[in-house]
């Protein structure tokens, strides 16, 4: 008897250990790279929405101020809030494009979706990169290292901005908010 309450012991220790490291602290580089992918899809979203139509408008507004507030709440945090649910809803803005473009392919006048393509694409690729570096996070077994350095933080912030400024600006500019942006008439 004494010996199954000591594997019960090991068994409860691993369990412990196992929800520990779930709810343990986000790497401070993966932190960095989250929250920077998320800006940049949020971006994306926020000047998607002024040339969407009416419906989508709203829609496009509230997606872009839920990911640029994560990301600024990620950032901060040793743990990003609602991080269990992130992978779900770091999809849901693809799900509505994916909606989006089944609609406008079925619609007999085409004119559904109005979105220009590159900048969608790249906003759902950066809300996918964050759905699966969340999901890895969450489904590891081991806490995360939280003492990596201060040097090691700011190259992840670095690499991480640099490689989402390279793929989010040059589809800023294809929006009607980028557009418009340089299309003024008066010279700066």
């Amino acid at each position: 008897m004494s010996r199954m309450s000591g594997t019960a012991s090991i068994a409860e220790v691993r369990s412990t250990q196992r929800s520990a490291g779930r709810a343990s602290a986000v790497a401070p580089g993966v932190r960095a790279f989250l929250a920077v992918a998320a800006l940049g899809a949020g971006l994306l979203h926020a000047a998607l929405a002024p040339g969407a139509p009416p419906v989508l408008l709203g829609l496009l507004i509230a997606i872009a101020a839920a990911e640029l507030g994560w990301a600024a709440v990620a950032l901060a945090s040793d743990r990003p809030p609602l991080f269990a649910v992130v992978p779900v809803l770091a999809l849901l803005p693809v799900a509505v494009w994916a909606a989006l473009a089944v609609v406008g392919a079925t619609a007999s006048s085409g004119s559904v979706l109005v979105l220009p393509l590159a900048p969608m694409a790249v906003a759902s690729l950066l809300d996918l990169a964050v759905a699966g570096t969340s999901a890895v996070v969450i489904r590891r077994d081991r806490p995360a290292p939280q003492d990596t350095g201060a040097l090691r933080f700011v190259i992840a912030l670095a690499l991480s901005a640099a490689a989402v400024c390279a793929i989010t600006i040059p589809a800023l500019g294809l929006t009607e908010s980028g557009v418009a942006a340089v299309t003024v008439h008066h010279h700066h």
